[in-house]
């Protein structure tokens, strides 16, 4: 992507932050919103620094409210680092102001404060720009992302009383952030695989063979095999890409791990009516690649995920929290980076990633266009079935001359068939 930048409603922070670090990115993202600027600096694709222009974010404010600097001291070591052309930070070392470390602690912090406020903005504008500022570079403090990100999803007031989509949002991206987060699991699923392990049969297949058509035991498998010490490089795409690194029995362990601590979904009938079209997606995907040419598996995968942000949110926001008529709403318009940001918590592939985050808008995608198409059409072959003509103009990655439609459609029946069998 060579250029950045666009509106913050449509694609969430830690999506940028994402980008900004597959592609190496050096230079400054500007956010800004209702007069508010913040800018975050990027090294080669780690980000090293922010500052803000918010009141309580720039530094000498954020240190005098910790009672850790003097306004006195602040005005005059503020025209120092002007009139000598440095870093206000470096200013406050020189002048024996701060230990290194202290000041380490108390920016981190405050990187923290900046990044909780901005994670939550679903308005406002961000726009990449190539230059570095070398006092940025060279500035004595350097923030960890990582840090900072995961504290900063983690932390803000309890939102119990939240009555804006801003404070729903934020209390929904702490808990996506949370380890303690499980997806829930249909109590008929539940139950086909506690008959399997007391049947006190050779189980693995029976048990594999269901994580392969259910979504999100499928997801959790690939998230503890992508998090795992002896995981390669190159994250698990699909599940027969995790059979191939991990025995039968470290994945089996992992399922049952799920199945004793997820709780079933607060409203059933919708969660099963989304795995079963994400199923159906699957399927059709994978026939789309074969003809093509492309990675079924692959495909597959990507199709079965597709939709997770909407199981994802009728599990967090059917509380107290949101009334039943801002529901739908609410996962129509926030599903895709919901499920986006999820796919960064658990460590998804980058195609997977796209599938789930561009789905709807094969044509924003930039890292696996070609597989997002797929996706794209078999969601709505399977929804619309609408012309030919407009999937083309909307998939211009996809060989049409390949495809045979009707072959598909006439084949759905027998995915239905599949799907009610697994259902």
């Amino acid at each position: 992507m060579n250029k950045l930048n666009g509106n913050l409603g449509m694609t969430s922070l830690p999506e940028i932050l994402r980008l900004c670090s597959v592609q190496q990115k050096t230079g400054t993202l500007n956010l800004s919103r209702a007069g508010i600027n913040k800018k975050l600096y990027f090294n080669k694709g780690k980000l090293i620094y922010i500052t803000s222009n918010k009141t309580g974010e720039r530094v000498g404010e954020y240190l005098i409210q910790r009672g850790e600097l003097t306004r006195s001291w602040a005005g005059f070591l503020l025209k120092d680092s002007q009139r000598n052309g440095i870093a206000f930070t470096q200013s406050l070392l020189q002048k024996n102001i701060f230990e290194k470390d202290k000041l380490q602690k108390a920016l981190s912090e405050l990187a923290t404060l900046a990044l909780s406020d901005v994670i939550s903005w679903t308005s406002g504008n961000f726009e990449f720009s190539d230059n570095l500022p070398q006092q940025a570079l060279d500035g004595p403090i350097q923030i960890s992302e990582a840090d900072a990100l995961q504290m900063a999803l983690k932390s803000g007031k309890d939102t119990s009383n939240a009555d804006n989509t801003d404070q729903i949002l934020r209390d929904l991206a702490r808990k996506i952030a949370s380890d303690k987060f499980v997806p829930p699991i249909l109590p008929k699923t539940a139950s086909k695989l506690e008959s399997y392990w007391e049947s006190g049969e050779d189980i693995a297949e029976k048990v594999l063979a269901l994580a392969h058509k259910n979504q999100t035991l499928t997801a959790n498998l690939l998230r503890v095999v992508n998090a795992s010490v002896g995981c390669p490089k190159q994250k698990c795409t699909t599940l027969k890409q995790a059979m191939g690194l991990y025995s039968h029995e470290q994945l089996l362990g992992s399922i049952l791990a799920q199945v004793t601590s997820a709780h079933p979904p607060k409203q059933p009938d919708t969660v099963s009516q989304l795995l079963q079209h994400a199923l159906r997606c699957a399927c059709l995907a994978e026939q789309i690649a074969a003809q093509l040419g492309e990675n079924e598996e692959e495909a597959y995968t990507c199709g079965l995920l597709h939709n997770i942000g909407k199981t994802l949110l009728l599990q967090l926001l059917t509380n107290k929290n949101v009334a039943d008529n801002q529901l739908p709403q609410l996962v129509k318009k926030f599903h895709q980076n919901s499920g986006a940001l999820l796919s960064l918590r658990w460590n998804l592939s980058p195609q997977l990633h796209d599938c789930i985050k561009y789905y709807h808008m094969p044509q924003q995608a930039k890292e696996s266009p070609l597989f997002v198409e797929i996706v794209y059409l078999s969601h709505n072959l399977l929804i619309t079935r609408g012309d030919e003509e407009s999937y083309k103009e909307q998939c211009p990655h996809i060989d049409f001359e390949l495809l045979d439609i009707d072959s598909l459609i006439n084949g759905l029946d027998l995915i239905d068939k599949l799907v009610d069998a697994t259902f």
